[in-house]
């Protein structure tokens, strides 16, 4: 370690710089990716008002939402000018046609109408028409009920009833598509494979230039090369553990992951399965594979890990095609690492996984028990 500890320091510099990037290309798309949207009354009645107050500022429905209120003509220039990704209006006599016929005119208005965002513009207006129309509807049942309510009891009613969505489900209950950022996975992808590359490097050069006859003279030593191999992982995996440590309290600080507290002890236990699991695997291929083979167990490793964990290729695509490599613990642990810092959400652990690890702990002792015996 003393004689190589500037390559240490370059491989830190090195990932971190690459962990770095990925962090501030998410940074910077976090800036750009709120939807803008304006809000027109032309309507101009109590209940109007009441909804856009109920809206505010488009938190409500979402948190990378601006919803600011405009009126008609600065609202038709700001889109003009790129400023706005759309705007939808509350037209005259909005709510007079409501409590004549049951209808709640509201006009849409986008840059085009084929682009992605134009329509989930549509999806987003439609969301909130369908909640308008039930908090007026429950209204106007409401009214039709008690006819001597007061206008402040309907306002106090319809507020209510606005937030509520009347049952909390209505228009709500379905079932969302789940879509990550593109490069915020990606920056997961980053994470999890430079922990692994971190440990190969490291792992590797901590071999390099040992002297040929000094390991001709630990080989007369009875377990002197395994001995030797244990102790490379274990400096590997203290380096590893704090330079994982590292990248993921940098990462989670500037890109505000949504990881909370009470999940931390999985995302530990996470992090511990996967570097048990790198160091146990590079001491058996040390320990019973030399040369050509050593260098291909490596390599196929490391296609595992990069290439078939999901960091590289989405996992779902192995679901139906490759059930094992989807299965894998180290499509699981990137997964759950997904999950965790996009959505601070937990995934079923696959009973697949247990098994893995047991066969990767036995054949781990018996590889061990079988080289001091001989």
């Amino acid at each position: 370690m003393y004689k190589k500890w500037h390559l240490i320091v370059y491989l830190m510099l090195l990932f971190t710089l690459i962990v770095g990037v990925m962090v501030a290309l998410t940074v910077t798309q976090q800036t750009d990716e709120k939807f803008r949207l304006g809000l027109v009354d032309n309507d101009q009645t109590s209940e109007t008002k009441l909804i856009l107050k109920s809206i505010g500022d488009g938190q409500s429905i979402g948190n990378d939402l601006e919803l600011k209120q405009m009126d008609n003509d600065e609202a038709k220039r700001l889109l003009e000018q790129n400023k706005l990704d759309g705007y939808f209006v509350f037209d005259k006599g909005m709510t007079e046609s409501f409590y004549k016929n049951g209808s709640l005119p509201i006009s849409v208005h986008t840059f085009d109408k084929s682009s992605v965002r134009s329509v989930v513009i549509y999806q987003l207006t439609d969301s909130v028409y369908s909640r308008l129309m039930l908090s007026m509807g429950g209204a106007k049942s409401y009214k039709v009920l008690y006819p001597g309510s007061t206008k402040d009891e309907m306002v106090e009613m319809m507020t209510e009833m606005l937030f509520t969505g009347l049952n909390r489900n209505g228009s709500f209950d379905e079932q969302p598509v789940k879509l990550y950022d593109t490069i915020a996975y990606y920056t997961v992808s980053a994470l999890f494979i430079s922990v692994y590359l971190f440990y190969l490097s490291l792992f590797s050069i901590l071999k390099m230039n040992q002297d040929e006859a000094l390991i001709g003279r630990l080989k007369l030593l009875h377990f002197s090369i395994e001995k030797l191999t244990i102790a490379r992982s274990i400096v590997t995996l203290c380096y590893t553990v704090c330079f994982t440590a590292f990248i993921l309290f940098t990462a989670h600080h500037f890109m505000q992951f949504k990881l909370e507290l009470y999940n931390l002890k999985t995302l530990l236990i996470v992090i511990s399965l996967y570097l048990f699991l790198i160091t146990v695997i590079f001491i058996m291929i040390d320990c019973l594979f030399k040369g050509i083979l050593n260098l291909l167990c490596k390599v196929v490793l490391t296609i595992v890990v990069i290439l078939f964990s999901g960091a590289t290729i989405p996992s779902v695509y192995f679901k139906d095609r490759a059930p094992l490599l989807y299965e894998s613990p180290f499509s699981y642990i990137y997964n759950q690492l997904v999950e965790l810092l996009l959505n601070n959400y937990l995934i079923e652990i696959p009973k697949f996984v247990f098994a893995s690890v047991a066969i990767v702990c036995i054949l781990f002792i018996g590889s061990l028990v079988w080289r001091y015996k001989r």
